[in-house]
Order: structure tokens, then C-alpha cells, then sequence
């Protein structure tokens, strides 16, 4: 039983320092603004440092938690840049002596890490969004990031795996087996705009259109690990066999011009649509009809779960944490990633069974709302503090 010294230092306020390289919005981004907030409403001091300005330090300030940011910390490799960013990184710790700091993507989390140790911190985590020696890369790349993670990983008290299948990929790493835990994304039911209107502000030509058509969908950042060419070269194989079906892809990133071309490709510019960049795309959901994730590397994917809370029937491929979530046949379809053809009978089976969809939709709604709930991933993560 614990000691009331004890249970008093457990409850006591902290301070906490996130570190995460980029601000733009994507998953860690989320997760990162997501522990801040709820770390401020449990009375804890919160600083949160970024490698830039961007969403993230725009929503963490509206929010009234404070930020700064490291000009030279980027995600390209620079030596010079990764020195500027580690000393500027231990003036931030100096000045702000945070009893827990809790660091996010490979080279914030590694930084803070070894700045952590290197200052005495009392409680150093780390959370593992994905691993780089996951990505297309040759082998020796691969060999170098995968010890630059262990030592991540050595450095810190606790690593934090948003998927059980983040946590296997790492089972390779010797004597660190009690450090990782387990704990995944949650999110907490929003605001959802109505059918007409999330249509219209998303696409209104297309909702013009084809107003009767059905709405495949995806929300992601345009990057190769997405897979979201594939999703547009399995719906050119079934466009033409199923006239009122429609494509909207909802992100932004630097494969837009590929994907564009690949529309060009197979003449379907009426038919799909890039809306870039949409504020709060989870609050447009009702837009669509169904929801793809079509991801070649994958931790968990918010977006999946923001579309299980939508009821929205879903398929996803059979990386990473996506089966964790979708139970194949039972709260979604799973496919192997880049196999198009093999997507294309996915979309041509949800499209023509609206009791599918109806059925697998709800199915992934309890399960969303039961397992991945904002409430029970920052209980359990300021648990670990």
C-alpha cells in the first residue's frame, strides 16, 4: 500500500516538457497537443517545443499553453543543426526544469532523450509514433536508424508504443523489454457538420455534380507511406463499372503532383477530387460514405479512428496497427498494402452491400468508442508520469 508521501507525490503538480520535431498537424502532432491539454487540465506546468512554427503551436496557444520552438531542429540530417538544436534544447531544460520530459519522433525523441540523461531528469519518455527502420530504405540504413532508436530507447525511463504491433517491431532490442509499454491513440467524439453541408465546403463541384453519388474518402498527409496512389489506381479500375461512386482525398503533402497526374492518367479529373489541407477534416466525415486507408507503413492512424466514430464502414491494409483496430469481416476490410486490384474488390464489395456497410460501420463505432478513447490514453499516459 502506498505511503500518503507517496500518493502526495504522485498527485502533485509536475512540470512537463514535450519535445516533437515538426508543428504541421499529423498524428504526433496531435497526440502531442492532445497529453498537453490534458496534462494543463490536471494542474501540470506544460511547456511543449517544436522544431517550427505551425498548427500545433497555433492550437497550443490558443489553447493558453506556452511553446518555443528550436529553428534548427528539422527533419533533414544536419550535424551542425542537430548540435545548434541539442544546446539550445539543454537552455530550454535550464530554464524551465521539468520534472518529466517526454519526447516524440525519432530525432526530437532521441535528442531529448540524451539531453534528459545528460541533466538529471527524474522521468524521461519516449513515444514511438513508428519506426524509421520500417520505411523503404536499404538494409544498412535501416541497421544505422534501428541502433539510433535503441539507444532512443536505452536513454529513456519509458517508451511508449501507440500499437501493439509498434511494440513487436521492436522486440528485437535486447534489455529493454520493461521499459515499453503499451498505450494507444484515443479520441473523443466531435462535431460533425451535416451531409450537405461538409460536401459542399469539401468538393462543391463534385456535390454539384454528382449529387446522388457515393463518397469514398480518405484523410491523410500526401507522402508515399500513405499509399493513397493506390487507393486512386484501384478506383480507376472500378470508376467506369460504377458511375455513381466519386473519390475524395482530403490532405496535403508532396505526392500531390503524382496523384494528380495518376487523375490525369485515367481521365477521371470530374470523379476525383484533392482537396489539400482541411482544417479540422474529421468535422467533414459525414461527406463521405466510406473510408479508406490504404497505408504502406502505418503506427495506428487517427484518421481511422475519427471515421470508426463517423460509423463510417472502412478498409484498411493489413500494416502496422490498422488490424488492431479493423477486425477483417467484422469492423472493416482488410487488404495487403499496394495490391490495387485487390482494393478495387474491397470498394466494389462495400459499394454494392449497403448492409455491409451499414453493419460494419456500427461495428467499428462500439469498438472505436470502447478502446480508443481520448480519456483512457492520457489516464494511463500521466499514469506513467
Amino acid at each position: 500500500m502506498a505511503s500518503n508521501t507517496e500518493v502526495a507525490a504522485k498527485n502533485s503538480p509536475k512540470r512537463i516538457l514535450y519535445v516533437i520535431t515538426k508543428a504541421n498537424w499529423g498524428g504526433a502532432q496531435r497526440y502531442v497537443f492532445d497529453l498537453a491539454n490534458a496534462s494543463t487540465d490536471a494542474g501540470h506546468d506544460v511547456l511543449v517545443v517544436s522544431g517550427n512554427e505551425g498548427p500545433l503551436t497555433e492550437r497550443l496557444k490558443e489553447a493558453s499553453i506556452k511553446t518555443r520552438t528550436i529553428a534548427a531542429m528539422k527533419r533533414d540530417i544536419s550535424i551542425m543543426d542537430e548540435f545548434r538544436s541539442f544546446k539550445t534544447l539543454l537552455n530550454i531544460i535550464d530554464e524551465f526544469r521539468p520534472d518529466v520530459l517526454h519526447g516524440n519522433s525519432s530525432k526530437a525523441g532521441a535528442l531529448a532523450a540524451l539531453a534528459g540523461r545528460l541533466k538529471g531528469i527524474d522521468t524521461i519518455v519516449f513515444t514511438a509514433h513508428g519506426w524509421a527502420f520500417n520505411e523503404g530504405r536499404p538494409r544498412w540504413q535501416k541497421m544505422i536508424i534501428g541502433l539510433f532508436h535503441y539507444a532512443t530507447v536505452l536513454l529513456a525511463h519509458k517508451t511508449i508504443c501507440v500499437s501493439r504491433a509498434i511494440r513487436q517491431d521492436a522486440a528485437w532490442m535486447p534489455f529493454v523489454a520493461k521499459r515499453f509499454s503499451v498505450i494507444h491513440n484515443g479520441v473523443s467524439e466531435g462535431t460533425l457538420l451535416s451531409r450537405e453541408e461538409a460536401r459542399m465546403k469539401i468538393a462543391p463541384d463534385l456535390a454539384r455534380g454528382f449529387p446522388n453519388a457515393l463518397w469514398i474518402g480518405s484523410i491523410a498527409e500526401l507522402h508515399p507511406t500513405k499509399g493513397l496512389d493506390t487507393l486512386v489506381e484501384a478506383f480507376a479500375a472500378i470508376a467506369h463499372e460504377l458511375p455513381s461512386t466519386v473519390l475524395v482525398l482530403m490532405g496535403d503533402g508532396n505526392e500531390w503532383a503524382k496523384l494528380e497526374k495518376l487523375v490525369q492518367i485515367y481521365d477521371l479529373p470530374d470523379r476525383v477530387v484533392l482537396s489539400g489541407f482541411v482544417k479540422d477534416a474529421s468535422t467533414y466525415l459525414n461527406a463521405l460514405d466510406m473510408f479508406v486507408l490504404p497505408s504502406r507503413s502505418e503506427a495506428l492512424g487517427y484518421a481511422l479512428l475519427e471515421a470508426g466514430l463517423a460509423s463510417l464502414p472502412s478498409i484498411g491494409t493489413r500494416v502496422g496497427g490498422i488490424p488492431e483496430v479493423l477486425d477483417d469481416g467484422e469492423t472493416g476490410l482488410l487488404v495487403p498494402p499496394g495490391k490495387s486490384i485487390l482494393l478495387s474488390q474491397a470498394l466494389t464489395e462495400l459499394v454494392n452491400d449497403p448492409a455491409l456497410r451499414n453493419r460494419l460501420g456500427t461495428a467499428l463505432h462500439e469498438k472505436v468508442r470502447s478502446e480508443f478513447s481520448i480519456a483512457a490514453m492520457t489516464e494511463k499516459t500521466l499514469a506513467l508520469y
